[in-house]
């Protein structure tokens, strides 16, 4: 069978891992990021900006690496306060985003989650598991993202290629 699905395995991102009280850290980003997500599994935009509310008292903050100095002149980690955690993880994840009308189908094989959009909405970000490894997932437009550990990038790399059973199929924005 052949997939209507383009699959790209993305450059490197700026990530935060941001954790504390929902009322400390909505008041520290909203001088510079405006509302965040409080309900847990969602996320929302600002700009190229992505921010996802994990779990209880946990966000992760995607950005384009090139905002990565910015992003940490604004949120300075070493100077926020000690109730917040505000750590740098850029170079932990791994993401691939899935577009096209059979991206559902991909993900279907890839991950065991229900990801009907009355399930799973466009504002909707959490882990799972994709091809049985921990994956940070969300919704794209038209499609899907989601990310794994990196040094599992090569080998989910292949799974994704095996799947549409086209080899060298997975374009790549890596540099």
């Amino acid at each position: 069978m052949s997939y209507n699905v383009k699959i790209v395995r993305e450059n490197l991102s700026a990530l935060f891992d941001l954790k504390g009280e929902k009322s400390e850290m909505r008041e520290y980003l909203q001088n510079f990021y405006g509302p965040i997500p409080l309900t847990p599994n969602t996320c929302n935009s600002n700009g190229a900006w992505k921010l996802m509310y994990v779990g209880p008292k946990h966000w992760i903050l995607k950005a384009p690496i090139d905002d990565e100095e910015k992003l940490v002149s604004l949120l300075r980690p070493d100077n926020a306060p000690k109730s917040l955690s505000i750590v740098l993880i850029s170079d932990t994840l791994t993401f691939f985003s899935l577009s096209g009308e059979d991206a559902s189908d991909i993900m279907s094989i890839a991950t065991s989650m229900d990801l009907n959009p009355g399930i799973f909405g466009d504002d909707n970000a959490t882990f799972s598991e994709v091809f049985g490894l921990k994956a940070l997932i969300s919704r794209e437009e038209n499609g899907f993202q989601f990310a794994v550990d990196q040094s599992f990038g090569n080998m989910v790399s292949d799974y994704l290629e095996r799947t549409l059973a086209k080899p060298s199929s997975i374009t790549s924005d890596i540099s």
